[in-house]
């Protein structure tokens, strides 16, 4: 399994999930249709599905100009993620379901590709939100947490409250500390510029030494930054060392207005 940052409009991060030796590939949270487009035509990939991490038009906006394969999200965005192309074939999954490649694809002809999906329902930013994880046999998990998690930072409440985000943190908290996280978008200097605005509120919370180390190589690194690990993100990122849903509204509503 290969993953590819696929950057969209201002500054979206989607991406394609790729199996090489099939020469396959899913894309996740289409926000534009070229940049895929591109990627899929140059490696002579095969592309069998798109999964959404959630409804917004961000992600989903260019699903009317990709071939007519299947398209995932979660079931409370049955009615809200339209089709692919002019399809109105639809698949939705569950909290905790597992899919095979191949019964992502609907093609029994990759039932030998060793690629699995679980869904996780990381609600708060929307109601549908969920992190998609991908794992290859004895691989490291690949987590795609949409809008839910950003590097140094979380998304806004816009469909649940404070209280409902922090446990899909907590549930995002609790992978396996060396999964890969992939994020809907790169805020990393804005909210790295919000919280060196206010460390002196909880210098324990807040590291302004390794904030200031991650704003320098963030502003001299490449444009695609190489995924953290959750180890790697829970370590740096303040809103993961919350220890309360109290705390953590708190926090959410000083970022909201930065």
């Amino acid at each position: 399994m290969r993953i590819q940052t696929v950057p969209c409009l201002s500054d979206n991060l989607s991406y394609l999930v790729v199996d090489d030796e099939s020469r396959t590939c899913v894309v996740i949270d289409p926000g534009e249709g070229q940049p895929f487009f591109d990627a899929i035509r140059t490696q002579s990939l095969r592309l069998t599905a798109i999964m959404t991490t959630h409804h917004h038009y961000d992600h989903i906006g260019a699903l009317s100009l990709f071939p007519e394969v299947p398209v995932w999200s979660s079931k409370r965005d049955a009615d809200r993620v339209p089709g692919a192309g002019k399809s109105k074939v639809r698949a939705t999954f569950s909290d905790g379901d597992r899919l095979s490649w191949s019964e992502i694809a609907h093609d029994q002809l990759l039932k030998d590709v060793t690629i699995e999906f679980r869904a996780l329902a990381i609600p708060g930013h929307t109601e549908g939100q969920t992190a998609l994880i991908f794992a290859d046999v004895n691989s490291t998990p690949q987590v795609f947490v949409g809008d839910t998690l950003f590097a140094l930072g979380c998304g806004r409440c816009l469909e649940g409250t404070p209280e409902i985000l922090f446990e899909s943190l907590m549930k995002l908290k609790s992978l396996p500390k060396e999964s890969l996280v992939y994020f809907g978008h790169e805020y990393t200097e804005k909210n790295a510029l919000f919280w060196l605005a206010h460390a002196s509120r909880d210098p324990e919370l807040v590291n302004s030494e390794k904030i200031k180390s991650i704003l320098t190589r963030h502003a001299s690194g490449p444009l695609v930054k190489p995924p953290p690990t959750l180890e790697e993100e829970i370590d740096r990122n303040p809103f993961l060392k919350i220890k309360n849903a109290s705390e953590f509204k708190s926090w959410r509503e000083l970022r909201n207005i930065f």
